[in-house]
């Protein structure tokens, strides 16, 4: 009994608190009861629609030790990895691919044009080390090992 009191008055308390703060945080789910999607509403903004949730900042992403101006968070990573790079007037990212470490392309994204950034989804794929590789305008690959919990 003593831990559903203090679970409930933690509920009522954090409900309180993001209705007294004007926002609401709503989460997605697929039919296997992952969250998918995690997005905070606005209720009091100008925005009914609300805008998605920044799960972190520029502070939170790790700069790769081996290329220069590739950054990317969260590694491990669950369902979603955020790459950041630097394109220059002579070279810019084309495409990012990923493989599995027998060698086999398991998702690209193309066309990134003058993109500096791009997500890429883990959530699908099986726990495992992965080669996420970076192509670029002149040809030059660059790769980063990224771990799926």
């Amino acid at each position: 009994m003593k831990h559903f009191l203090t679970t409930a008055f933690l509920l009522v308390a954090t409900y309180g608190y993001t209705q007294s703060q004007g926002e609401k945080i709503q989460f997605t789910y697929d039919n296997s009861g992952n969250q998918i999607v995690r997005q905070l509403i606005c209720i009091s903004c100008k925005d009914p629609g609300g805008r998605p949730a920044n799960p972190f900042s520029d502070e939170d992403l790790i700069e790769s030790t081996e290329h220069q101006k590739i950054s990317y968070y969260p590694n491990p990573v669950l369902e979603q990895l955020y790459i950041k790079w630097y394109n220059d007037e002579n070279k810019f990212v084309k495409s990012v691919s990923v493989y599995s470490m027998s060698g086999q392309l398991v998702s690209s994204k193309q066309n990134l044009g003058e993109k500096d950034n791009t997500t890429v989804d883990f959530l699908n794929l099986p726990t495992g080390t992965y080669s996420v590789v970076l192509f670029y305008s002149n040809d030059e690959k660059k790769d980063l090992k990224v771990i799926k919990k």
